[in-house]
């Protein structure tokens, strides 16, 4: 297990049979387990796992192997038992060793010729000696590892063991493409002829038969641990993949019958779980539904309410050019009109609307265009080029008051001299992460200084601070063969 923070290392302990370097997990993904086979050796530790998570600010990294611990009086305990008292059977009659081991069938740079007993066997990758066996080093004199690969079932072997003639019983328990699992009796030859009367030579051979069947019940009961974990391992990997439903069903008074059952019941919590989750989470949308309709009902009234009010002022506004016959008033009557208009046209697109967010600005700014229009006396040409936006209300109520205002500029001033040709162009489109906005007038353009921060107009100074202060954008100016503003916010 490994401790650190901020790629620091704390704290480190390695298990003396599992070592790993903890740096080519650096990239795994936390709260998984990791599973993997493990090939470095013949000695049965058919799989290791990695799991890593964070405890506050603490990475915490954790390395183990698949092979359980037994307990005390497990059945591996007493097979193991049983096995070791048939190995002691031979003791008396022979000075030669009885062990079990796997034994690697594709060698690499190790001639076959050479004996076993003197093969480098660095990390167990030739050959590997069964931990049921009492010693860890094979003792077979000049036995060597082609002899032992071309025992096809049961052979018995004459060779020399310590300079004395010995013969060597091999039998083959289990094979597959990488390795090879025998039994293997070593004795010297003068030994068994010595002994071939003996009460105990008599009962030799069932001795050896009630070895091997002890070794397969023991091979018996390892699959069916090694298919318990395949079980867990493949219901695991079901619910990672979304389904719930499925269970491991092992069960028994082991430990994978424990974690079995203890895995299945944790899937029923998770279900359960899950459920009343889906039911608190329906509750509160429903609920969350039920306000949002309420404020949905708050808001068109407030809009309602808002529009009528603005539709008062204007119609406050008419009444008063109504009494006054100075132009001068009427036209500063009708700027004013024209700019709570286009506020007042806001609040209808949102009481006309479903989505109380964003308005859509091809139609608002036609309508504002048209209604702009009918309060001057005579008529302008005027090309729009208007995308279809949806923009955001305190944007799109800018947007209006500086169309509003240079359109009115417009028709007060621009044209004095030719309304036959007079002509208009209104573009807005979305560049990227910006808006642009473009106004253009074939009419006088503007008198001296075209400098917008020097303009002495209250309609110029308008567009500018809008501009500027509340669309945080920037204006170009140009007053040759008309006017042009272009705005980027």
């Amino acid at each position: 297990m490994k401790l650190s923070k901020n790629n620091d290392e704390i704290f480190i302990k390695k298990n003396r049979k599992i070592k790993d370097d903890f740096s080519k997990y650096i990239n795994f993904d936390k709260n998984i387990w990791y599973q993997f086979k493990s090939y470095e050796n013949l000695c049965p530790h058919p799989f290791k796992f990695f799991y890593t998570t964070n405890i506050k600010n603490l990475k915490f990294d954790l390395i183990c192997s698949s092979i359980f611990k037994p307990k005390k009086e497990d059945i591996e305990a007493r097979v193991k038992k049983i096995i070791q008292e048939g190995f002691s059977l031979t003791n008396a009659i022979h000075k030669g060793k009885v062990y079990l081991m796997w034994i690697n069938k594709n060698p690499s740079n190790i001639d076959l010729n050479t004996p076993i007993s003197i093969i480098d066997n660095e990390k167990n990758k030739t050959y590997c000696v069964s931990k049921i066996s009492n010693f860890r080093i094979p003792k077979s004199g000049e036995l060597t590892l082609k002899e032992i690969l071309e025992v096809k079932d049961t052979e018995h072997i004459y060779h020399k063991l310590e300079g004395k003639k010995s013969l060597t019983f091999i039998s083959k328990i289990n094979e597959n493409k990488r390795d090879k699992f025998i039994f293997v009796l070593s004795a010297f030859e003068e030994d068994f002829k010595n002994n071939i009367n003996s009460p105990i030579m008599k009962i030799l051979p069932l001795s050896i038969v009630a070895l091997l069947i002890s070794i397969l019940f023991g091979v018996f009961i390892f699959k069916r641990w090694i298919k318990n974990i395949e079980v867990l391992s493949n219901t695991a990997k079901k619910v990672k993949n979304g389904n719930l439903d499925t269970r491991s069903n092992v069960k028994g008074s082991d430990e994978f019958g424990v974690l079995g059952v203890t895995f299945d019941l944790m899937l029923d919590n998770l279900q359960d779980n899950i459920k009343n989750l889906d039911r608190k989470i329906d509750e509160r949308t429903l609920e969350l539904r039920q306000i949002l309709r309420s404020k949905e009902i708050l808001l068109r009234e407030l809009n309602h309410r808002v529009k009528n009010n603005l539709f008062m002022i204007i119609n406050f506004i008419k009444l008063q050019k109504s009494k006054t016959e100075d132009e001068n008033i009427i036209q500063s009557l009708n700027t004013i009109e024209n700019r709570i208009y286009s506020i007042s046209l806001i609040h209808t697109k949102l009481f006309e609307s479903k989505n109380f967010d964003f308005i859509d600005m091809k139609k608002y700014l036609t309508e504002l265009i048209t209604d702009i229009s009918f309060t001057f006396d005579f008529s302008i040409k005027i090309s729009l080029s208007i995308e279809q936006l949806n923009m955001d209300i305190e944007n799109a109520m800018y947007c209006g008051l500086i169309v509003n205002e240079l359109l009115t500029n417009s028709f007060k001033y621009a044209f004095v001299k030719n309304k036959e040709n007079a002509k208009i162009n209104i573009t807005l489109k979305k560049l990227r992460e910006k808006y642009y906005l473009m106004y253009k007038d074939n009419g006088v353009g503007l008198k001296g200084d075209v400098n917008i921060n020097k303009c002495n107009s209250l309609g110029i100074k308008l567009i500018n601070s809008i501009s500027k202060n509340q669309l945080n954008g920037k204006i170009k100016i140009k007053s040759k063969n008309g006017l042009k503003f272009s705005i980027l916010f």
